[in-house]
């Protein structure tokens, strides 16, 4: 199967992939005052930047993936990370609500 070298990448890869970029970077300060949240939030990332990056025309080619395992492949990334990143934000709503209240 031959692939055009002129498909354009598109504008949800883009978005996915900076996304994951903009939570990887945003993990690794995070370890040093929550370990498990810095790692949590890089692994979200790192999903999402796999997820955008298996859709682009480049890694079908690369890896010689159909459309239909190209689709899969980056759904399933997407998925993992949008799972992790809400689990995150679950959890810290969580216990933020059931902290102490400081008042005078």
């Amino acid at each position: 199967m031959t692939r055009s070298s002129q498909q354009s990448i598109g504008f949800l890869p883009v978005v996915v992939a900076a996304l994951g970029v903009s939570l990887l970077g945003y993990g690794v300060p995070v370890v040093g005052a929550s370990p498990l949240a810095g790692v949590w939030l890089g692994g979200s990332g790192l999903f999402l930047l796999l997820s955008g990056a298996v859709a682009t025309p480049w890694a079908a080619g690369r890896f010689d993936l159909t459309p239909a395992q190209q689709r899969t492949t980056a759904l399933v990334f997407g998925v993992g990370g949008a799972v992790l990143l809400a689990l995150f934000v679950a959890v810290n709503v969580a216990s933020f609500e059931s902290g102490e209240s400081i008042g005078s």
